[in-house]
């Protein structure tokens, strides 16, 4: 900060009757702040940039910054979904996560999801298989990967030009209300929710809450008659029941539903690739 940029501030401050010591103290921990993240190649984009992903400026409380790692094209993508689910999914529930992101990336989607053990593993898994472009929204610094057991994971999804998301800074540690806080960024990239597995109460039911908000179409998947009466599947029956997710119990469904965000974000959209070779697909 020069001295002139210094002097306007503190004048700034002192007409809006602001402790001066207290901006220059904040704008010196800004500056810090983006000095750690350019030497760990992270970006950070204000809510007035250029670069601000449009989808999430428009959620009702979009982060004020947003921190990224790696290629930025995932968050400007012309289709994105969100695949979440709990952290202890079931075997089925651990296949079709990895299927139906897979199959996302063959129409041409990008997968959004938050690298959390289990459905969120499985998501990445499948996108990064399937040479897609993934975004990982994390709950803390950039500096480092949580779960560390996904360190290699979020390694290949940068190497394919993917990124990690992040609204808090350099060095800040994860706490439990910021996995609830981060939940609202998952859904709010992308153009709509897949739910692999959940139960009732769950963190994943954050992520469909904030969807609901957003206004974000929301599907869950239906699970074989042999799972119904799983603890984790147990979310998904209830929104079902309660009309707040489409139901996706087989390769078709999650066609369809994917063809539907694609129409609903662009109409003139071009039909979405390998539609055919898709639709063969079996849970």
């Amino acid at each position: 900060m020069t001295d002139d940029d210094e002097l306007a501030l503190l004048e700034r401050a002192a007409r809006h009757r602001i402790d001066p010591e207290a901006v220059k103290s904040g704008w010196s921990f800004a500056e810090d702040q983006l000095s750690k993240s350019r030497a760990a190649n992270v970006l950070a984009f204000a809510y007035s940039d250029d670069g601000y992903p449009a989808r999430l400026r428009n959620i009702p409380d979009p982060p004020a910054l947003l921190f990224v790692k790696g290629e930025r094209g995932g968050l400007y993508l012309d289709n994105t979904v969100a695949v979440v689910g709990t952290r202890e999914p079931t075997d089925y529930g651990e296949r079709v996560a990895a299927r139906s992101a897979a199959s996302a990336v063959g129409m041409g989607f990008g997968i959004v999801s938050g690298l959390a053990h289990g459905c969120d593993t499985y998501a990445h898994e499948g996108c990064v298989a399937a040479n897609g472009i993934g975004v990982a929204v994390l709950a803390h610094g950039l500096d480092k990967v949580y779960p560390a057991a996904n360190k290699g994971l979020a390694k290949r999804l940068l190497d394919l030009g993917g990124c990690l998301v992040s609204e808090y800074p350099i060095g800040m540690a994860p706490l439990r209300t910021a996995f609830a806080e981060r939940d609202r960024i998952q859904s709010g990239l992308a153009d709509g929710l897949l739910v692999i597995e959940t139960d009732v109460k769950g963190g994943t039911m954050h992520t469909v809450n904030f969807s609901r908000q957003q206004k974000r179409p929301l599907a869950c998947i239906y699970h074989p008659e042999a799972w119904q009466d799983e603890p984790k599947v147990q979310g998904n029956r209830r929104m079902i029941d309660d009309r707040w997710a489409e139901p996706i119990a087989n390769g078709d469904a999650l066609i369809s539903f994917l063809q539907r965000l694609t129409r609903r974000r662009n109409a003139n959209a071009a039909p979405p690739r390998n539609t055919s070779a898709q639709r063969t697909m079996d849970f």
